[in-house]
């Protein structure tokens, strides 16, 4: 994922009330409407827009005409999926880049030219005036405003997007299946169970740590872990700062969990104080990759045992 922590999304200008009124009409010119069928057996011509979203609607049988991609152009695989998803792709593979705090009218416009009748963007962080102009391309589902952005629970995510699918029993079915992989981890590992721990990646000289209110922090307490209080911030962010200074604080946990995102952890790695760190020399310092980082930051019925088979691995 190329931003791990989304920042606040700018307010849009005037120009998206002018984008807004040119794509109501291109919708309906652009993309080709002919008759379409998914996997699942729906007429939907669906496009995902929440990180992750992707996932739970091929899960879920569909075959997305458009998908969000968390990887910028160039980076990772050319389909812009995990490897958990791409066997799960039938149709031509389209991601669109930059959907999160990069949104911009060239970004609805492509959505547009795709000629949806649905679109979902649940796991996203988009504001109002976005969700607006998503509004006027086609139905979009967004997260509950129960929840904040980037922190909506996994298998509220998936019981959301299968609402707007029409899929509320299959839905549960993948939230069951997921429940018991997480199940099958904890009864496999009895050993951890309660353990503490922290998760994080390093960035800009620092550690960001994510809080249980995090789809990673939320993914290691599933498993059985527990976070304490101290790396679980005032609830208003998904991940606290932790500086090099404060390093010292990992040796309270019995196991730290570091994620890297294309090279991010090389300078940590060498970092003589960090490796001299007691948790380090216990052997409670665990380096995840690249690709469990992402099925970790996103959790939904294809990343969760994807990650947990990583995780054991690890282990």
């Amino acid at each position: 994922m190329t931003r791990v922590f989304p920042l606040p999304l700018k307010r849009l200008t005037a120009t998206f009330t002018a984008a807004a009124l040119l794509l109501t009409g291109c919708s309906s010119e652009s993309a080709d409407s002919g008759e379409y069928t998914s996997a699942a057996g729906s007429n939907d011509r669906i496009v995902t827009l929440g990180l992750g979203d992707v996932d739970t609607v091929l899960a879920l049988g569909e075959q997305p005409v458009g998908y969000a991609s968390w990887e910028a152009e160039g980076s990772g695989d050319p389909s812009g999926l995990g490897p958990w998803a791409k066997d799960k792709l039938t149709a031509e593979p389209n991601p669109i880049r930059n959907t999160t705090t990069e949104f911009s009218t060239d970004t609805a416009e492509q959505v547009a030219s795709l000629n949806p009748t649905k679109i979902i963007a649940v796991n996203s962080g988009l504001d109002s005036d976005k969700q607006a102009l998503l509004q006027q391309i086609a139905p979009t589902t967004f997260h509950s405003d129960q929840y904040a952005d980037w922190q909506v629970p996994w298998d509220e995510q998936i019981k959301q997007i299968a609402a707007a699918l029409d899929q509320e029993a299959e839905g549960e079915k993948l939230i069951e299946e997921s429940e018991q992989a997480f199940a099958d981890f904890r009864q496999s590992h009895p050993e951890l169970q309660g353990k503490t721990a922290a998760i994080g990646m390093p960035y800009d000289g620092k550690i960001g740590v994510y809080t249980a209110g995090d789809g990673r922090g939320s993914f290691l307490e599933k498993l059985g872990f527990t976070i304490p209080d101290t790396f679980n911030g005032d609830g208003s962010s998904f991940f606290v700062d932790w500086s090099p200074e404060n390093y010292s604080d990992f040796n309270g946990v019995d196991y730290v969990f570091i994620l890297d995102y294309y090279g991010a952890i090389d300078a940590l790695k060498n970092d003589a104080a960090f490796a001299n760190l007691d948790v380090n020399k216990r052997g409670g310092m665990h380096w995840l990759d690249t690709d469990t980082a992402n099925a970790m930051s996103m959790p939904n019925p294809l990343t969760i045992p994807y990650a947990i088979e990583q995780i054991e691995r690890e282990l």
